[in-house]
């Protein structure tokens, strides 16, 4: 049985928000409470982009978790808008494409 249209893009952003995830827990860890709902909604968003992925939250990426978010999050939207251009099917272009204008809305 061949693989799904577009398997290896949908893979590589589930591992990319897995790894934001996994970076927020980080940041938000450290931070005193007063200060954590800002990250901790940021950090739901990116878990939903996760379920829309059809990902799960008790994935865990095998890199580690990245200091600098705002980087990697224009980082990532780059990457999934190169996704979506090459997707084969329209949904997972319009899906990888959606979560990447949300990556790059973070620092505007």
């Amino acid at each position: 049985m061949p693989p799904a249209p577009d398997a290896a893009a949908l893979t590589e952003a589930r591992v990319s928000e897995a790894r934001l995830l996994a970076s927020y827990d980080v940041k938000i860890a450290t931070l005193p409470l007063h200060k954590r709902a800002p990250l901790q909604v940021e950090r739901a968003i990116h878990a939903t982009h996760l379920a829309a992925l059809r990902g799960t939250s008790h994935e865990r990426p095998a890199s580690r978790p990245v200091q600098n978010l705002p980087a990697e999050l224009r980082a990532s939207a780059q990457r999934l808008r190169r996704l979506a251009l090459a997707a084969v099917d329209g949904s997972h272009a319009a899906l990888l494409a959606s979560i990447a204008a949300a990556h790059a809305a973070v620092e505007q």
